[in-house]
């Protein structure tokens, strides 16, 4: 496996200690929570763009029935 796309940081995490691989972690768990209510009916991988019934527009996801006008 190729570690070019590794960035210093990375390529470190093995000389991390388990306490602070265990921090490094956490902190990454909470960061990825945040993002939940805007990310909520997006999909990144799969067949749909966004949840079936929903649209993404130019202010986010929201329900398709709900038009602005």
């Amino acid at each position: 496996m190729s570690e070019r796309f590794l960035s210093e940081e990375d390529l470190g995490l093995s000389e991390l200690s388990w306490e602070e691989l265990l921090a490094w972690w956490d902190l990454w768990l909470r960061q990825a929570q945040c993002t939940n209510d805007l990310d909520e009916h997006v999909y990144s991988h799969g067949v749909f763009r966004v949840e079936p019934g929903w649209e993404l527009g130019p202010e986010g996801v929201r329900r398709a029935d709900e038009r602005s006008g």
